[in-house]
């Protein structure tokens, strides 16, 4: 988070905000704080206008692995501890013993877990090689599964939005919205996290990664930040770091459509379109 006189830029990893926050260094100055957290009631009395990041969802998730290739990022962190599999895995196997008694569940909107769910799959290979397509495959199986939910955010298990949309949502809503920790168990649907959002949100302007400097000058503009011609000219010559997100070669049509069923409501927030595989 960039704390600024004029502004306050709350960063949205994954999605270019660094790149956003070093733009924003050289043209408003202020503080870099790096919790990665929603702002405090205090900043947002200030009156100051917010500004977020956001990419399409699809990318996002390849950006989020390839941090954990990296050996990056609290999801990594967490998926590599054997603590976090096994009430997991425990839970699972209930599940599955109970679904043999009962009649078959929807093997439509069940996601297919791989047999091997512990640290060691984790580091040995989801995570081992950023070049590798089908660790990448199976690690989005894991975190977009309602059953591993746990293991991949423990919050987001006890949250309603894990129960209807995935990781990226959750990440969003805690960071722009205010009330997300208290929301109430009565928002079970698209259409109440739609109306959620539009009652609590904190962001006055909301900065895509796909047209980020078109974006970012719109709103340091609409915020009364009188740009220079240089200042203007850095923005839309610099280039955000890191590597294009190459999704037509991770994802398959199976992969593309669980990222679309579980970031619903983000997808059709910011109106993203499914990429071409």
């Amino acid at each position: 988070m960039l704390i600024a006189d004029k502004l306050v830029f709350v960063e949205f990893r994954n999605t270019g905000a660094s790149h956003v926050e070093k733009l924003l260094l050289k043209i408003v100055g202020g503080e870099v704080d790096n919790k990665h957290k929603a702002p405090p009631e205090a900043i947002l009395a200030s009156g100051r206008p917010i500004f977020g990041s956001v990419r399409d969802p699809w990318g996002w998730y390849l950006s989020l692995w390839a941090s954990g290739c990296a050996q990056q990022g609290d999801l990594y962190q967490r998926l590599i501890s054997d603590k976090a599999w096994v009430k997991v895995t425990e839970k699972i196997d209930a599940n599955a013993k109970a679904r043999s008694e009962q009649a078959p569940a929807d093997q439509v909107k069940r996601v297919v877990l791989p047999e091997d769910l512990s640290a060691e799959r984790a580091k040995n290979f989801w995570y081992a090689d950023p070049e590798n397509v089908e660790a990448f495959r199976e690690w989005l199986r894991v975190v977009c599964s309602l059953q591993t939910r746990r293991a991949v955010d423990p919050n987001m298990a006890k949250s309603p939005i894990g129960k209807i949309a995935g990781l990226m949502t959750y990440r969003y809503f805690n960071l722009y919205v205010r009330g997300t920790a208290q929301m109430p168990v009565t928002v079970g649907t698209q259409e109440g996290l739609r109306a959620f959002e539009a009652q609590n949100s904190i962001v006055q302007h909301v900065i895509r990664q796909d047209s980020l400097t078109e974006d970012l000058v719109k709103a340091l503009e609409r915020s009364g930040i009188a740009l220079s011609d240089e200042q203007r000219k850095m923005i839309y010559d610099t280039k955000a770091s890191g590597r294009p997100a190459r999704t037509e070669r991770f994802y398959d049509e199976a992969s593309v459509e669980l990222v679309a069923r579980r970031e619903k409501f983000f997808i059709e927030r910011f109106g993203y379109q499914r990429p071409h595989v």
